[in-house]
């Protein structure tokens, strides 16, 4: 379904809504009129054309964006409560109005053309009632007796139906209006998450490209220094800082291979049934014998329905920043499901984060840590997976207590 179409069935749906109510104040002005306040009228023909409104209403429910355009229908609705006050008084009636609805319907929901067009159609209609109208004298102001109190009470029941109905229309489309602005604003946020993102692949792709053949060319070198200075009298030293060129040299090949992955690694990846046992064991691999000792994990369900790279990525990633926070202490991720999403925490006994780190702590480039082959992308990238598999991500820390990640992901995302 197209956006245009979505945003046609969200009106008609919405229209379907309101004539449901303008409908049911019609049939209780009937029954109140004819069982409460003894007002003779005709109920045969009012009731015909309550019924008619309710086979277009549900003609409108069940076709919703194939139904037609929405003011034909308030057009109908004009012409129908014209019928019902033409048989139950005319413009002495109180329910007439039932028009200012319509018209309020019209302004919110269609163009001003449409408005207008509601509105000059109500006017007219409802002076046509002056000329034309069955009458009823417990609905007019003849004598002003006992049928003028039961004009009274009628104007007094109208009043409250409709403002009832108009309070409810308006407060429900606000509603609705500010969960479309949240939904744009998160829309607004994941856009531009991924076009940093995008901005992350073409840097990352392009230091590959340009340093990648200078590093192989040093590598090369100072392995054949190392080999020359084994052969050389005191060349301990030479083959020393050979080691240490090289050992940089991997590292820098690390980071580049990082910067790799922060660049959209699981875009276009494919969903798979990834183990979790399996995933705690990828990761652990990952880790240094060190922080492998102090990586405790546990589950509560066995497979998560993810990419099954980016999820082991994503994993590494928060799991790293949990023991940089730490020197000594642990950090655990436990599984667990919870109605039909499946939550990871992640809990770390570090110095934690004080209220402002924790709310910049998904920005792109954002690290607390000194760490110097940090590049603060891990919860960034974390947090734009989680996004596009449509979970949350949210952080709880504080200073000195440590900190809590919980991850939410669908179980069919």
């Amino acid at each position: 379904m197209s956006a245009t179409d979505r945003a046609a069935a969200t009106g008609a749906e919405w229209l379907a809504r309101m004539r449901w109510g303008a409908l049911g104040i019609q049939a209780a002005a009937i029954l109140i009129a004819t069982e409460g306040l003894d007002v003779a009228l005709p109920a045969m023909p009012m009731w015909s054309l309550v019924a008619l409104g309710v086979v277009s209403n549900l003609w409108l429910v069940y076709r919703k964006s194939n139904a037609g355009h929405l003011g034909a229908f308030l057009v109908l609705d004009v012409a129908l409560l014209t019928g019902l006050l033409y048989l139950s008084g005319g413009p002495t009636n109180p329910f007439s109005i039932i028009y200012v609805v319509y018209i309020a319907m019209s302004a919110v929901m269609l163009t001003p053309r449409w408005t207008w067009t509601i509105a000059g159609l109500s006017i007219v209609s409802f002076a046509t009632l002056f000329v034309v109208h069955v009458p009823s004298e417990h609905l007019g102001h003849a004598g002003h007796g006992g049928g003028f109190q039961t004009h009274l009470y009628g104007m007094f029941i109208a009043l409250v139906l409709a403002v009832a109905l108009i309070t409810y229309f308006v407060s429900q489309l606000s509603v609705e209006l500010r969960n479309r602005e949240r939904a744009l604003a998160e829309a607004e946020e994941r856009t531009h998450r991924w076009s940093k993102l995008a901005s992350i692949a073409t840097l990352a792709a392009g230091a590959a490209h340009e340093l990648g053949t200078p590093l192989g060319t040093i590598a090369v070198a100072a392995k054949e220094m190392e080999r020359q200075a084994r052969t050389l009298p005191g060349g301990e030293t030479l083959v020393e800082d050979a080691v240490l060129i090289r050992d940089e040299l991997e590292r820098c090949r690390r980071v580049l291979d990082r910067m790799a992955s922060a660049g959209g690694e699981h875009v276009g990846e494919a969903l798979s049934s990834v183990s979790v046992e399996a995933l705690f064991e990828e990761v652990r691999s990952r880790l240094s014998s060190e922080q492998a000792a102090r990586w405790v994990t546990s589950t509560e369900v066995e497979t998560i329905e993810a990419p099954g790279t980016a999820l082991a990525q994503m994993v590494e990633n928060i799991a790293r920043n949990g023991f940089d926070a730490c020197d000594a202490g642990r950090v655990s991720l436990h599984v667990r499901q919870i109605d039909r999403a499946v939550e990871l925490c992640f809990v770390d006994e570090g110095q934690g984060m004080d209220g402002q780190a924790a709310r910049r702590a998904t920005e792109p480039f954002f690290t607390t840590k000194n760490t110097a082959d940090r590049m603060g992308l891990g919860l960034f990238l974390a947090r734009t997976l989680v996004d596009s598999l449509q979970g949350r991500l949210a952080i709880e820390s504080a200073s000195n207590r440590g900190t809590t990640i919980r991850v939410m992901l669908p179980r069919s995302p």
